[in-house]
């Protein structure tokens, strides 16, 4: 199993001010931010690491497969998926979700400017994977609730790959969220704690004032994450 991509940088919940003009007082909370700040700059670093070594190893994959005059027979790139769970659902990585000239785009983002209270603008195309179009997949990552019910139990949310830390930074590209609707409510989850989505994938367009999403999925599931390393970075931030 791939271990989940722990990054603590989208924004979608704020965080607090760090540019000098607007900075007050010293806190008890001044040296925990200087360490969330240290977490999320080596975080992305990671998760840069992560997603090139993945796209290196898929352009690897089909070069060999060119090589050897093998088509992939069902559209999909060589290692696209991964192993199946007991119910049919395959592993699928987030950067698998948009072609190469987009995450080619993604590693020269520009920098992240941490100053005002501005929310940083989305990056990224709507650009899909046709092929994914119906496939029962799982994710592994963090839930940013939408909508509830009148009981205050979650029936709308954006799954992506990294949850909320500060508001400058923006949040995941379109073709790296997915956008659910429950049938029924469920007690919203907290930010940090990671989860799988579980469910078919499609292709479609969500768009509000906080994001836009290119993928939606149906007959969604969302089942615990658990890695120990997941509950350290969790208890890190409580």
């Amino acid at each position: 199993m791939r271990k989940l991509v722990l990054i603590a940088i989208v924004a979608l919940v704020g965080c607090a001010r760090q540019s000098g003009d607007e900075a007050g007082p010293a806190t008890a909370g001044t040296s925990a931010q200087a360490i969330l700040a240290r977490a999320e700059a080596s975080a992305q670093a990671g998760r840069q690491q992560r997603a090139k070594a993945i796209a290196d190893g898929t352009l690897a994959a089909q070069a060999v497969a060119a090589s050897r005059g093998i088509e992939p027979s069902d559209g999909l790139a060589p290692g696209t998926l991964g192993d199946a769970d007991d119910d049919g659902y395959a592993e699928l990585e987030w950067t698998r979700m948009m072609p190469k000239e987009d995450y080619d785009q993604l590693q020269h983002a520009p920098p992240v400017v941490h100053i005002g209270n501005k929310q940083g603008k989305q990056i990224g195309t709507l650009h899909t994977i046709p092929a994914l179009a119906g496939r029962k997949v799982r994710l592994s990552g963090y839930v940013v609730p939408l909508a509830s019910d009148d009981q205050n139990r979650m029936t709308e949310f954006f799954f992506v790959p990294f949850y909320g830390a500060c508001i400058h930074v923006p949040p995941p590209p379109p073709n790296m969220m997915v956008h659910v609707v429950l049938a029924h409510g469920i007690d919203p989850p907290q930010l940090w704690d990671p989860y799988w989505l579980r469910g078919v994938l499609r292709i479609e367009t969500t768009s509000n004032s906080m994001a836009a999403s290119a993928y939606d999925m149906q007959q969604a599931a969302l089942l615990p994450y658990n890695e120990d390393h997941a509950k350290d970075l969790r208890h890190a931030f409580e």
